[in-house]
């Protein structure tokens, strides 16, 4: 497939039509534990600027429903560590239909289209892969994964969208409670009688004196940037919409986002208020790192989510609170 087929001339034109077909490349089969399923690169969009990867099983468990990745920050569709191709194939394996796709102005997708804040402009484009999952596929609704900014993007489109059915969530919004600053002060008392953390604090601090030594560099320390989380009255009333419409919920929070997630439950206490229905459920995994990286998280998450995402589909959305 050559340049100007996935792209033609006039994909920045602002009179590009909503309903502008998605170019389609073959359908490329992948086999993953015996099981086959077909990987289809496509573009769609409202400017025909948006690239993504269908995965389409070969048995599905339920035609009408399909999983969406939402990228996190500024890595494209293959996810942290190809986190969302593992995630895909390994639904694919399991029966159900998945898409992953480049947000605009990152990996493969143009930066054209909608203005304005970028959770804004993440819940847009969200809404057109649905659209385009509808209309190619007669999908009706969908389960969203996201990581860090993508779990943001995946709550916030999920208030918006009620095709969304269901959200899994990974370090997702937090706010601190009374509970979060005990479990903070008990962790650094605990280093306060360590022998092992003094020394080691201590040779951070001082001076080599050998003049063979080489300059001890710092790594940069981790931000506390980049995401606004709403207010937690905010969070507390679209979570409650969320429950209220049927949405099921799993958030699954790790040891990279300790500067405001700390402990079992935390999530349950921070919204207290919110009538939950028995449609959330949390893991805390303090040993794992913000993206799994390590071999075994990888497989417990993988396994997790695909778990998560297949109980939804056989349980679906509730009935809307009235």
């Amino acid at each position: 497939m050559s340049t100007t087929d996935l792209f033609p001339a006039s994909f920045a034109s602002t009179t590009t039509p909503a309903t502008v077909a998605a170019t389609k490349s073959t359908d490329v089969p992948t086999t993953r534990g015996g099981e086959t399923f077909a990987e289809q690169a496509v573009v769609f969009g409202s400017h025909h600027h948006l690239v993504g990867v269908y995965h389409q099983p070969a048995q599905s468990i339920d035609a009408k429903t399909a999983a969406i990745f939402v990228t996190p920050g500024m890595l494209h569709h293959v996810g942290p560590f190809r986190l969302h191709v593992d995630l895909a194939r390994t639904l694919g394996c399991r029966g159900l239909a998945s898409f992953r796709f480049d947000l605009s102005g990152i990996g493969e997708s143009l930066p054209v289209g909608s203005r304005g804040q970028s959770i804004e402009r993440a819940t847009d484009e969200i809404r057109q892969a649905i659209d385009w999952l509808q209309r190619e596929h007669g999908i009706e609704q969908v389960i969203l994964f996201g990581l860090c900014s993508g779990a943001d993007d995946s709550l916030h489109a999920a208030v918006r969208d009620p095709r969304v059915s269901g959200v899994v969530a990974m370090d997702a919004c937090g706010y601190r409670t009374g509970r979060f600053w005990i479990h903070r002060v008990g962790h650094y008392a605990s280093r306060l009688v360590s022998a092992r953390a003094w020394k080691r604090m201590l040779g951070r601090r001082l001076p080599r004196r050998s003049k063979n030594s080489a300059p001890a560099y710092r790594s940069i320390p981790m931000g506390t940037d980049l995401r606004e989380f709403p207010s937690r009255k905010i969070a507390l009333r679209e979570f409650q919409r969320l429950v209220d419409r049927g949405c099921r919920l799993h958030l699954v929070y790790t040891g990279g986002v300790s500067e405001y997630y700390n402990y079992e439950n935390q999530f349950f206490d921070m919204l207290h208020g919110v009538r939950w229905k028995n449609h959330a459920t949390v893991d805390f995994r303090p040993e794992m790192d913000h993206v799994a990286m390590l071999c075994e998280d990888r497989k417990w998450l993988v396994n997790r989510v695909c778990e998560q995402m297949i109980e939804f589909v056989h349980t679906g959305p509730t009935q809307p609170s009235r």
